[in-house]
């Protein structure tokens, strides 16, 4: 419902800030730090960082500033389709969030190897196998290092926790219908790791704490 683009305005911001929300409280951005900033700090200059489907693109700030405390620069990009979302997110953050790009993911406005690495989070789960696998194809044709993407798992009680404790939790009903539906077309462990996989030949998923992943490949 959030990438409607009927849907009201208001509702648009107030479902963006449940998924700041649950972000921050998913804590898996963690994990996304952890595996990132020894690998930027490897580099001889500030590193470059595609993060795709940003939405307001408060994570691709929040990642930046991350690294930073970690010692590990990065410049990043936050590229969405929905350009309603990073313009909700460049008038929240009063014009000091990342540089942001209105684009499909699935045909990357850049040249070969314009970033070095290519990131993205709740992302995955919109998509197919079929075009995860193009998905993928893409973040490597764009970054020259690899890919780093957070995304859910699919179990059962997260579905059914989300079902109660957003409504207490969240501040609009598109945000728990939206939720409920992630979950259930999120990927097992096992079924990201073949996706991984199929990118590159260093592809693998590994579970983050409570009920997510993270998919990483290299060139």
């Amino acid at each position: 419902m959030l990438d409607d683009p009927e849907l009201p305005a208001a509702q648009m911001c107030e479902s963006l800030e449940d998924l700041e929300l649950v972000r921050r409280r998913w804590g898996a951005a963690r994990a996304l730090v952890r595996y990132l900033s020894p690998r930027v700090r490897r580099l001889s200059r500030r590193a470059r960082i595609l993060d795709v489907g940003a939405g307001s693109g408060a994570p691709a700030e929040n990642l930046r500033r991350a690294l930073a405390a970690c010692g590990a620069a990065a410049k990043i990009t936050a590229l969405d389709l929905q350009w309603r979302h990073l313009l909700a997110g460049r008038r929240r953050l009063c014009r000091r969030g990342p540089p942001a790009v209105g684009g499909d993911a699935f045909r990357l406005p850049f040249r070969d190897g314009t970033f070095d690495f290519a990131v993205s989070s709740l992302f995955l789960h919109h998509f197919s196998p079929a075009e995860n696998r193009a998905l993928l194809r893409e973040f490597l044709r764009v970054a020259r290092e690899g890919f780093a993407i957070l995304d859910l798992r699919r179990h059962l009680v997260p579905a059914l926790a989300l079902e109660f404790a957003g409504r207490v939790l969240f501040r609009t009903h598109v945000s728990i219908r939206d939720g409920v539906a992630s979950i259930r077309q999120a990927y097992t462990l096992d079924e990201a790791a073949a996706l991984a996989r199929s990118a590159s030949p260093t592809g693998r998923a590994d579970p983050v704490f409570p009920f997510g992943l993270l998919l990483t490949g290299e060139r």
